[in-house]
């Protein structure tokens, strides 16, 4: 029985040291600085980057900085390195905390980078670092991105990261950028079928900014006046082999989200012409997504042919020509031509990406992969070349759920 005590005794002393072992490595929110944004510029060195890190105080506007902190919400510094990993090491040459990708948010590459096969060599070290997660997000900046960082001044969202966090999940929600994440690069890549879509940004408008239609634009075209930030979301950098071939508008990125099923995009806003006016007036409209669209392909003939339905349900909102919707006729008119328009839309897009592009923004070949019994026989295939001279049909399925106030005036 003495024995069975002493027994017991011991095995409690060492279950309470066991405990103790999982603090041996605490660090303190305070001894560490966090890059929430890293911006990659080509260098005129050869060999080299000029890194930018966006680093974020954690104790401004927490409850452990309280409100009455006179620390700046952020700090921003630009070197050459040979790389963004061992670059940690070199900035705590200035930075006197630790530096961290935990909270890394976004990578932005300059345009002039994008486009030069430097950056797939700058970006492939992603997986290197076990701190960066692969959720975070890809952008390209129409400067550099260092100036991007410095200019980039949110006037309703001074913590960095929260500002990042909004703009990119609204700007996803809308359709107006890709969901271009770390993860959608590297398999895109290592697939080698398909072109990636990057989110387009920039923090200097135009000069002379031309008056478009809302979702016709790419970052640094829309005018703005106004007290707010000049940075914009909108649009996509294109890549092919992880080199930048081009960009799309809002218009079209948003085109390729409803297209894309892997995008989860189920309730955006629009405008559509409106049938019903001679003088370029705008229909606007919610478009909800509430099934995934349908592919069909015919792969056995010289010209391969794509058929792709979608079914979208549409809510009218305005009806600036006064329309009484209550009639049957004016319903059929807009039916037919919404559906006339969205067809247009998107097969003027299909043909972009065939003549321009030379590929598929999106993972279309994951429908074309079930036609064939072996990946040996897909690869042999070669869709990347196949897909360039294919008929492409695309038919709307559209359900008006909501026509919007009546009107009797017509």
């Amino acid at each position: 029985m003495l024995k069975t005590r002493k027994l017991c005794k011991v095995l409690l002393l060492v279950a309470s040291i066991s405990l103790l072992t999982g603090c041996w490595d605490q660090e303190e929110l305070e001894d560490k600085a966090y890059v929430i944004g890293l911006g990659l510029d080509k260098s005129k060195h050869k060999g080299k980057i000029i890194v930018t890190m966006l680093l974020a105080n954690p104790e401004v506007g927490s409850m452990q900085g309280g409100g009455g902190s006179t620390e700046k919400p952020r700090e921003i510094i630009t070197f050459e390195a040979n790389d963004f990993i061992a670059a940690k090491g070199t900035a705590n040459a200035i930075i006197s905390r630790s530096i961290s990708y935990d909270l890394l948010k976004i990578i932005v590459v300059s345009e002039q980078l994008a486009k030069t096969k430097e950056f797939i060599t700058s970006i492939s070290d992603v997986p290197k670092d076990k701190e960066i997660r692969l959720n975070s997000y890809l952008a390209v900046s129409k400067e550099m991105a260092k100036d991007y960082f410095v200019k980039n001044h949110p006037k309703m969202e001074t913590r960095p990261h929260k500002y990042f966090q909004y703009m990119i999940d609204h700007g996803v929600d809308n359709g107006l950028i890709p969901d271009s994440t770390l993860f959608r690069f590297f398999t895109t890549f290592d697939r080698g079928t398909d072109l990636y879509l990057a989110m387009y940004t920039s923090a200097e408008e135009a000069k002379h900014p031309k008056a478009k239609q809302e979702d016709e634009y790419t970052a640094g075209e829309v005018g703005v006046a106004g007290e707010m930030d000049d940075t914009q979301f909108i649009g996509a950098a294109v890549f092919r082999g992880g080199v930048m071939i081009g960009k799309l508008t809002g218009q079209e990125t948003r085109t390729i989200n409803i297209l894309d099923d892997t995008t989860n995009i189920k309730d955006i806003l629009v405008d559509f012409p409106d049938p019903f006016s001679d003088k370029e007036k705008q229909i606007a409209a919610r478009i909800m997504k509430t099934e995934n669209n349908k592919v069909k392909m015919d792969l056995k003939s010289s010209k391969p042919k794509i058929f792709i339905t979608i079914p979208l349900k549409i809510e009218i909102m305005t009806n600036p020509s006064m329309v009484n919707f209550m009639e049957k006729k004016n319903q059929m008119i807009l039916k037919k031509h919404l559906v006339n328009h969205i067809k247009t839309v998107n097969e003027n897009l299909f043909k972009k990406t065939q003549l321009k592009l030379k590929g598929v923004p999106y993972p279309l070949a994951l429908y074309a992969r079930k036609y064939f019994g072996t990946i040996q026989d897909f690869k042999k295939y070669n869709w990347a070349k196949s897909y360039l001279k294919a008929d492409i049909s695309v038919k709307p399925e559209i359900e008006i759920v909501d026509f919007g106030k009546a009107s009797n005036k017509r």
